[in-house]
């Protein structure tokens, strides 16, 4: 499919979108202004499929968020230049235009982007989003940029918990939803991609090594395990990563009275006790962690 295929496919999809009436303004407050929301350019750095359905959640956590009013263009751009786009926002009555691009990097897609006052005709906000899976980029992203593109929404804190899929990163992952759950100080949310624009931070976990060796002392043989993490937390309205640790768990126990199943709970019992203990301590002593 060509470039400009694509992004005519994109636009039949998002037609009634763009056609939408926008959201009532509360009565003393203005109405939310309106962005022109360009497709992401057709690019090698991504499946064709996965940009388009980027594209239209994105339209959709834009809109959930309320805080401005989508629209998109009719025609693919032909110009990238800032004066050029606020141009175009302008003959479409926008009051700002958000250009995307995704670049291909070691581990992942980065997705940079420019917010254009069109009246100003200049860039007042620059966003980024680092080294995503394609899985995260057509779920996960939208969200995460939201924050970036309008502001943080109203509200409480929300965090959403990056999903994993399976093995002992993913046992973590539902125990620290747990954990910080019980902690009643902010919502928690498993990000599969039903949400949307509510998100003010997501935390990710990643376990870099997790090792069980057999290991023969004296007249015993032993289980001997180690596992290394890390858990972080990122503000997406501002991009910061306001909490982060890693962790090193190690259990033994005697291989003929255990399992690897066994001595995996314990090194993730110790590594979600580890990461909570780094994060009432953050949330103790300084403003940043939610």
């Amino acid at each position: 499919m060509t470039g400009f295929s694509r992004c005519a496919a994109i636009l039949v999809g998002l037609a009634a979108t763009a056609r939408a009436a926008p959201p009532a303004a509360p009565p003393g407050r203005a109405p939310p202004p309106r962005i022109l929301v360009l497709p992401l350019p057709p690019t090698t750095a991504i499946d064709a499929n996965v940009a388009r359905t980027f594209d239209a959640r994105l339209l959709v956590a834009l809109d959930d968020s309320r805080r401005v009013v989508t629209v998109t263009p009719s025609d693919e751009p032909e110009c990238t230049t800032t004066s050029c786009l606020a141009a175009l926002g302008a003959a479409a009555d926008a009051q700002l235009v958000l250009s995307l691009s995704a670049v291909r990097e070691d581990g992942g897609v980065t997705l940079f982007g420019t917010v254009i006052d069109t009246r100003t005709r200049t860039a007042v906000r620059r966003v980024e989003l680092d080294r995503v899976t394609e899985i995260a980029l057509a779920k996960q992203a939208p969200a995460a940029l939201v924050p970036q593109i309008v502001g943080a929404p109203a509200g409480p804190t929300v965090l959403g918990v990056s999903s994993l899929g399976a093995g002992a990163a993913h046992t973590a992952q539902l125990a620290m939803i747990d954990q910080l759950t019980a902690l009643r100080a902010f919502k928690v949310l498993p990000l599969d991609g039903r949400d949307r624009s509510t998100l003010t931070h997501t935390a990710e976990l990643t376990i870099t090594e997790l090792t069980i060796d057999r290991r023969r002392k004296l007249l015993c043989t032993w289980l001997d395990g180690t596992l290394v993490g890390t858990f972080a937390i990122t503000e997406l309205a501002t991009g910061r990563v306001v909490f982060t640790k890693t962790v090193t768990a190690t259990a033994e126990r005697r291989a003929h009275f255990s399992s690897r199943d066994e001595i995996t709970e314990l090194l993730v019992d110790q590594a979600v006790a580890d990461w909570m203990a780094a994060f009432r301590e953050a949330r103790r002593t300084g403003p940043r962690a939610p």
